[in-house]
């Protein structure tokens, strides 16, 4: 990152080639699988990362600073999904057709995880990605998210227990479907 702040922008090469699936991870948790805009947030940063890389002092770390560019860039589609009124996103979700009857049980417990995912208010999806996918320290989410670090915790278990709750509710629809 030194040398792209001193101008050599070629560098940013190497950054995109090692934080590119990183943050294509993020981003399709965040949007709920839609593959288009997460590649988009992708390019989005790192076309942040050049514009703004005299903001990256060096000290703490690039990866915190890289995801709080991230975090503004996921606010900033957040905001234009709303302005649109578009409100339905696709999942795209790859189906095992092995019929193996615990590989079948493990693909709706999947399935029925990454809609209830998809339910959740996006602040809530994104503390879950960065906390436990991404699996950032609290201190460096409340730093990404310019919260208190105890808020953080406070967080997270709020939207475990709301991802919980709904989790359960799409668990005895999908059963009470099935059995009827």
């Amino acid at each position: 990152m030194a040398l792209v702040i001193a101008g050599d922008i070629e560098k940013v090469g190497r950054l995109y080639e090692k934080y590119k699936g990183h943050l294509y991870a993020y981003f399709f948790k965040l949007t709920c699988g839609d593959r288009q805009a997460s590649e988009d947030l992708v390019h989005t940063v790192f076309y942040r990362v050049i514009k703004y890389r005299s903001g990256f002092k060096g000290k703490g770390s690039f990866v915190k600073w890289l995801f709080r560019i991230a975090h503004n860039a996921g606010i900033d589609h957040i905001r234009k999904i709303k302005n649109m009124n578009n409100y339905n996103t696709e999942v795209y979700a790859t189906k095992d057709t092995i019929t193996e009857r615990d590989k079948l049980e493990k693909n709706e417990e999947l399935a029925i995880l990454q809609d209830a995912m998809c339910r959740l208010k996006p602040h809530d999806r994104e503390l879950l990605v960065l906390g436990k996918i991404k699996c950032l320290k609290y201190r460096e989410i409340a730093d990404i998210l310019n919260i208190s670090e105890s808020n953080v915790k406070i967080r997270i278990f709020r939207a475990l227990k709301t991802l919980k709750d709904i989790y359960r509710k799409l668990e005895i629809t999908r059963y009470e479907k099935a059995r009827s």
